[in-house]
């Protein structure tokens, strides 16, 4: 019997039991059950768009005794990891969103500088003159 079926059972009795005593011990158990269901890990899928990004993801859930892995055939920017809804979304989620936004902007000041030194350019666009005609053939 699952957690969802004991739920169900315990409804049950807190709606036909006349005790107020009952219904009490019934709602806790309940409630109970509710906090076990919410702590229970659940398998999440997290596709990245670079490698960099799929590294960064691993290492947030590595420092939060996480263990990530990889089904078989799955592709590499695909990475696994069994936790909570609730630690998910409280701590391992906004982490990962928060070194992804610093991994992007330093890539972005680290691009922009090295095409500067590469070729300097006055941000203005190039205009090419002349006549552009059709070619037929």
């Amino acid at each position: 019997m699952d957690l969802y079926d004991k739920i169900i059972k315990i409804e049950a009795l807190i709606e036909s039991t006349s005790s107020e005593g009952e219904r009490s011990a019934a709602e806790q158990a309940k409630q109970r059950l509710q906090e076990r269901i919410e702590d229970t890990p659940i398998e999440y899928q997290v596709r990245s768009h670079s490698s960099w990004e799929k590294h960064l993801f691993v290492a947030v859930c590595k420092k939060n005794g996480l263990s990530p892995y990889r089904y078989r055939r799955q592709k590499f920017t695909s990475t696994m990891v069994r936790v909570s809804k609730d630690t998910m979304n409280r701590i391992l989620w906004p982490e990962y969103e928060r070194y992804a936004k610093l991994l992007r902007n330093m890539v972005d000041e680290i691009a922009d500088d090295l095409i500067g030194k590469i070729h300097r350019d006055d941000e203005e666009e190039t205009v090419i003159s002349g006549e552009i005609t059709a070619v037929r053939g």
